[in-house]
């Protein structure tokens, strides 16, 4: 564990380096300004996944006549697709404001 937060940290370092330390012209590397955009389309990235390359699920009663859940259901056994729900999240203000959780 100590190592992966020594190389945490000297990763932060570097990024903190390429920002900040000047070169010969006097600028940085890697200027405040691309750097916010750069993480911003990462994230943004991670935030937009698609729900269609979400594997499908499917439910199943095993011999037991208990539910299974999985993305490959066993050969021979009647399976159900179960249904994509959307997510939807709620900002920080909109809790402080008592927005209506919906089910």
């Amino acid at each position: 564990m100590k190592y992966f937060l020594l190389v945490i940290g000297l990763l932060a370092a570097l990024i903190a380096a390429l920002i900040y330390v000047p070169m010969k012209n006097g600028e940085s590397l890697l200027p405040p300004e691309k750097a916010r955009q750069l993480l911003n389309e990462a994230t943004g990235l991670l935030a937009t996944a698609d729900e269609d390359e979400l594997p499908a699920m499917y439910r199943w009663r095993d011999a037991s006549g208990n539910w299974q859940f999985g993305q490959m259901p066993p050969v021979g056994v009647v399976a159900e697709p179960l249904e994509k729900k959307e997510v939807r999240s709620l900002s920080a203000d909109e809790v402080r404001q008592g927005a209506p959780v919906q089910k």
